[in-house]
């Protein structure tokens, strides 16, 4: 018997999801254990959409994703379960199986990932380049952050501007001299 990697204690029911994809599901917590083989051969007739983040981020918040914060093991296999996030902007977790890749899905997390039309590309959320991207954008922002606030607003903008404009002027690094010179105009 398959138990639920969260409650540890519900026997997990076999259910299907969009189109006949198989999922094992908790009557007690709402979660889904997705295997890899059924979502690999479920992807084969499906159409891939077009991410949106601000989809995601909007379900998440609309549909109460519950994510559960406890070290989970995999209900095949007993191996830990490894968090990857799915977007920068979005508060909830796809959990995996390293060694059988079967996906832990919380309550409404499916439907999160549907309305961000993601459901279908989970398995390119767990590769290291698209959790690399989201590291990318959450220093991008930590550090937007940072500046606003140190700058203000106005003059954030107009050093982003002026950033710009060194960065495409031919005489860029000659420019930069004259603004680093305490004086450019002594010998």
């Amino acid at each position: 018997m398959t138990y639920c990697p969260i409650c540890k204690t519900t026997a997990l029911k076999s259910a299907y999801l969009e189109n006949d994809l198989p999922v094992l599901t908790c009557s007690s917590c709402g979660g889904m254990w997705l295997r890899a083989n059924e979502y690999a051969h479920w992807l084969k007739s499906q159409t891939p959409g077009v991410f949106d983040e601000s989809k995601v981020a909007e379900a998440s918040q609309r549909l109460h994703v519950s994510e559960s914060d406890h070290a989970a093991t995999c209900p095949d296999c007993g191996h830990f379960l490894r968090r990857y996030r799915v977007s920068a902007r979005v508060d909830f977790h796809l959990d995996r199986c390293n060694n059988c890749n079967g996906v832990w899905l919380d309550k409404n997390e499916w439907e999160a990932l549907k309305a961000a039309d993601l459901h279908d590309e989970i398995n390119k959320i767990l590769t290291q380049p698209w959790q690399r991207h989201i590291d990318d954008e959450t220093t991008f922002s930590r550090y937007d952050g940072m500046y606003r606030e140190r700058f203000g607003a106005d003059d954030y903008e107009k050093i982003k501007e002026i950033r710009k404009w060194l960065a495409e002027h031919p005489n860029r690094n000659s420019l930069i001299a004259f603004l680093l010179d305490k004086n450019p105009y002594s010998s």
